[in-house]
């Protein structure tokens, strides 16, 4: 019998997810967000039957699952950019073939939604390096010396006044015994 002290109390576990699972949503998120980009990897390496997509290079990059398992966004990177638009409006066009059959292929009754977004990030990182080159060219020309490598250990951390000899920056002497 609850006593009235046990009716105020908060539940101990989430609501829906049984008490051992807890832990593994997000393993299981996980597993599933690279199983889906595995399988979308594989269907449109083996194409789909689209002339937008002739003489493009689709690359799926990365898929974000939503917490309820719902929904996932599929990030997408194309090649040449001058195809990108094309192979984009072709692979949102067969989004609900593309969902049909990766549910099929992973045995799932009702798969995520899926939404195709393009990834520029290859993008800005091509530019950074072209431009870290661009300054090394120049320093070359002008003759100065390269720039020494980055140091492989941080330095000391900064300082926090009040904190444990830990956390101020330096760690506290080791006992010798």
């Amino acid at each position: 019998m609850r006593t009235s002290r046990h009716l105020d109390c908060p539940p101990t576990r989430s609501v829906g997810v049984p008490k051992n699972d807890r832990m593994s949503t997000s393993h299981r998120r996980e597993h599933l967000q690279s199983t889906l980009l595995e399988s979308i990897q594989t269907l449109l390496q083996r194409g789909l039957a689209d002339p937008r997509l002739e003489g493009a290079l689709v690359t799926v990059t990365r898929v974000v699952l939503a917490q309820d398992l719902r929904n996932a966004t599929v990030w997408i990177s194309v090649l040449p950019e001058k195809a990108q638009r094309r192979a984009i409006a072709a692979i949102q066009h067969a989004g609900a073939h593309i969902r049909r059959q990766v549910g099929d292929r992973l045995g799932l009754p009702i798969p995520p939604a899926l939404t195709f977004d393009l990834d520029t990030s290859g993008k800005k990182q091509a530019a950074v390096l072209d431009a870290l080159s661009k300054v090394r060219q120049e320093r070359e020309a002008a003759g100065l010396p390269p720039p020494p490598p980055a140091e492989a250990t941080p330095g000391p951390l900064p300082s926090n006044p009040g904190a444990p000899p830990s956390i101020q920056g330096e760690a506290p002497p080791i006992p010798n015994g």
